[in-house]
């Protein structure tokens, strides 16, 4: 992608595209993104810290994007399963991950994440599923209901196979929504700066 300080999305991208080296420290040297990406990425430096307290396990991101978490866990974590279900997706990861240097670390895993993740062994699986976009900011309380794949659904299926789970969410999260779950967590804020931008949570 041709590096230019205005956004090939459109101007309604262009607050997320400045923040691109955020995103990732080598975005000059051939990262490749979509305009979902773009939003949706996890900061570099948060995926980082959090692949370090994962340092050495086999982790599952399951729903990868362009890589991002993925690429984090390469660096810090024995093995890296990445499923995706957007093609384009998946070869903009491959192409991250070339331009990182870790694609030997990675097996990446085109298809849906309810039929692929049964199938793979991991220590930990890594959940951050799309929040619907920009709007999310907007909801006063963010529910499991609002992600999609929904968030009931897809904790279903990660503590039925998977020993630690891990995922992440909006800071506008209703708290009410995981202790219904009747699962022991930790939950991390993720700030840029002073301001808090997330929150990852580890369930016991």
């Amino acid at each position: 992608m041709k590096n230019s300080n205005t956004c090939p999305f459109g101007e309604k991208f262009q607050k997320y595209w400045d923040k691109r080296y955020q995103l990732f420290s080598k975005f000059d040297e051939g990262i490749q993104v979509d305009e979902q990406a773009l939003f949706s990425i996890t900061p570099e430096q948060h995926a980082i810290d959090h692949a370090k307290r994962l340092k050495g396990k086999i982790v599952l991101d399951a729903l990868g994007c362009v890589g991002g978490n993925a690429i984090a866990f390469a660096q810090y974590c024995k093995k890296v399963y990445m499923i995706e279900l957007d093609e384009n997706r998946i070869k903009m990861a491959e192409n991250n991950a070339r331009v990182y240097g870790v694609s030997n670390k990675i097996e990446f895993i085109h298809g849906d994440y309810f039929d692929e993740a049964p199938k793979i062994e991991a220590d930990v699986v890594y959940l951050d599923p799309p929040w619907g976009g920009p709007d999310y900011i907007g909801l006063k309380k963010f529910k499991l209901d609002n992600f999609s794949p929904n968030g009931h659904d897809i904790l279903e299926l990660a503590f039925k196979h998977f020993p630690q789970v891990v995922m992440r969410i909006p800071r506008n999260f209703d708290p009410k929504e995981l202790k219904q779950l009747k699962h022991e967590f930790e939950e991390i804020d993720d700030y840029s700066g002073e301001k808090l931008v997330t929150k990852t949570v580890y369930f016991k």
